[in-house]
């Protein structure tokens, strides 16, 4: 089942809708509060290329990925599109300069580096809207199967801060959210009795994320709310 936003009415929408019909697919339009597309416990943001280059000049993006963060168990920002179209879009007549048009470039490969290193959100950059109307259409039939990979991996890096280590056995939780918890609680055990509400207060955890650390840290306990 894929929920499109209601108020999607973009070429992308048009063709998932048209490849759901055909692959048999449920679909549903419906109003979605955060995101475009919902898939299971997936949310997909998706923008063109130049509404993406747009959203990271006025930082509006981050707001955007935060959000989903916190509502949702996985996240995906799907960008469209050709990345000299989105330049040539939002070209100014007085800075339209090679130099201009290449800081602009930067911006944009800048800000999915920042998105793919910094946050749990993975940015996903394809040529055209049928190409991103595709990858949400196969979200389907992936979203409840694991990667399995057929070779012994490497151990995970451990650091030197064993209340570390702990924290980033949970789901969601990486290093950057482990140091920040701790040095905001002062300890596991604090952590351990707090409540959703003031684990959510740190930036880029969600509810899930909250949900998952109180249950680990308190198995035989109610998460409080």
């Amino acid at each position: 089942m894929i929920r499109i936003d209601s108020r999607e009415d973009s070429q992308l929408s048009r063709h998932l809708i048209e490849i759901c019909k055909r692959e048999n697919i449920d679909y549903e339009k419906v109003w979605l509060e955060i995101g475009d597309y919902i898939v299971g416990d997936c949310c997909i943001e998706a923008k063109t290329s130049a509404d993406f280059l747009q959203s990271v000049r006025n930082n509006r993006i981050f707001n955007q990925l935060d959000n989903m963060d916190r509502t949702y168990n996985k996240n995906i920002i799907l960008i469209y599109g050709d990345l000299d179209y989105a330049v040539s879009y939002l070209k100014r007549t007085k800075h339209n300069t090679v130099a201009w048009r290449n800081k602009l470039k930067k911006m944009f490969v800048g800000a999915l580096a920042s998105i793919a290193l910094h946050t749990d959100v993975k940015p996903v950059w394809v040529d055209s809207y049928r190409t991103a109307a595709h990858i949400i259409a196969a979200t389907t039939k992936h979203i409840d199967k694991e990667l399995i990979i057929h070779k012994e991996l490497p151990k995970k890096i451990k650091t030197d801060d064993v209340r570390v280590d702990v924290l980033t056995e949970i789901q969601g939780v990486s290093v950057e959210k482990a140091k920040a918890l701790l040095k905001t609680f002062g300890s596991i055990a604090e952590i351990s009795m707090s409540s959703v509400e003031d684990i959510t207060k740190h930036k880029g955890v969600g509810k899930v994320t909250a949900n998952s650390i109180l249950k680990a840290l308190n198995s035989e306990e109610e998460v409080r709310y």
